[in-house]
């Protein structure tokens, strides 16, 4: 191999390993990650409209229909991908596959009544999260005249976007419910690649590129938000939500990944009917939208403007000990750029609410395009004092 061959080829392993998830095809949930709880079996339909603990995230606006102080804890799995490289090192085709991922709390908040009127709700919650471990071998150098390979090519990179947000909601008149709050955000993004060059006709290491990074930014936003029941039409709720873009700071080594974590613009409409099977059991059913902002520009995860919409229902079915609700819905993330696919999920989840109790447990499915097991989400809430 020649010199100037060898230049080349090192080059190009230093582009690639700077560019790494760059043309990442992985489903994308850097932004719009389903927590898990009531909603998540629904789709998502109830996001905007949420009234209890998870409302500090969604739509503070909820948190003032709390009247008890209420807890809620999430726990799902996080999905990962798996990808194949084949082809050439400087620009390997890339077949991923969605896996089930770990599992971990996802959502942990509360939501408390004051006693002069509103509640205020603190709410931790994943919410974005992505994970690719691509690996390759034999991969030539789509060069003429340049006869090397790599093997292996190994590409990993972990997104993890975090929220801990401190929201107050109270009530106001005509049907109106008003919120806002600070959101502190965390991302962490974590990097590595590895490059064995080969010379092809003696299979001799004449080359290695290796880069390991994990680094986090932090930054402060806002979220306000408002509910709004028509008068005499109290089956019926409109939220709308809007959160700021958040500036990361403490990004040195990962800095040309990302810079800012995008604005996020949500809203949803919610009915409930009653009266269903002589009266015992009821019907609720939404639709959620969620759009989010351009962000990142000129970096290696460059988010173009993306739509998350949901649609779903919960049927009641009343029973002596309880109620058992039992929901279905869909949702699609639409790609946000080049790299980052689109997702579509179907879901289904069940839950039980005791008649004497202050709890209740939920479990939904979600069962998501090109992934080879459904994601599974566990959610207890919990209804404090008397």
């Amino acid at each position: 191999m020649t010199s100037n061959a060898w230049k080349r080829t090192t080059a190009l392993a230093f582009i690639a390993a700077a560019g790494v998830g760059a043309k990442a095809q992985i489903a994308d949930l850097m932004n719009a990650f389903e927590m898990g709880g009531r909603a998540m079996g629904m789709g998502g339909a109830l996001y905007s409209n949420s009234t209890d603990a998870s409302a500090s995230y969604w739509n503070p606006a909820g948190l003032g229909y709390i009247q008890r102080p209420i807890a809620e804890i999430d726990f799902r799995n996080r999905p990962s991908t798996d990808t194949t490289l084949t082809g050439n090192y400087p620009d390997p085709t890339r077949n991923g596959k969605a896996t089930y991922g770990d599992n971990s709390i996802t959502f942990a908040g509360i939501g408390y009544p004051l006693k002069n009127g509103g509640v205020i709700g603190l709410s931790y919650a994943l919410g974005g999260y992505i994970r690719e471990n691509a690996i390759g071998h034999n991969l030539h150098s789509g060069e003429d005249g340049n006869d090397t390979v790599a093997d292996p090519q190994q590409e990993f990179l972990k997104v993890v976007t975090e929220f801990l947000t401190l929201a107050y909601g109270t009530p106001g008149r005509g049907g109106l419910s008003f919120g806002a709050g600070v959101v502190f955000a965390k991302q962490n993004i974590a990097n590595a690649f590895l490059q064995v060059i080969l010379d092809h006709e003696g299979g001799t290491e004449i080359g290695r590129t290796q880069t390991d990074t994990s680094e986090s930014g932090t930054g402060i936003g806002g979220i306000v938000g408002i509910q709004y029941t028509p008068p005499g039409r109290e089956n019926i709720s409109l939220g709308v939500s809007y959160r700021t873009q958040i500036s990361l700071s403490g990004l040195k080594e990962a800095e040309p990944f990302a810079k800012e974590i995008p604005a996020r613009l949500q809203g949803g409409l919610v009915f409930r009917q009653d009266g269903l099977r002589g009266g015992r059991d009821y019907l609720v059913g939404g639709v959620d939208v969620a759009y989010f902002f351009p962000a990142n520009e000129d970096r290696i995860l460059k988010r173009d403007g993306q739509i998350s919409a949901g649609v779903g229902f919960e049927y009641n079915l009343a029973q002596g000990f309880g109620y058992l609700p039992i929901r279905f819905g869909f949702r699609t993330t639409d790609k946000a750029g080049d790299g980052f696919s689109s997702r579509d999920v179907f879901t289904v989840g069940v839950g039980y609410r005791p008649k004497k109790g202050d709890y209740t447990i939920d479990l939904s499915f979600a069962s998501a395009s090109n992934q080879n097991r459904p994601d599974i989400a566990i959610s207890m809430s919990f209804k404090l004092g008397g």
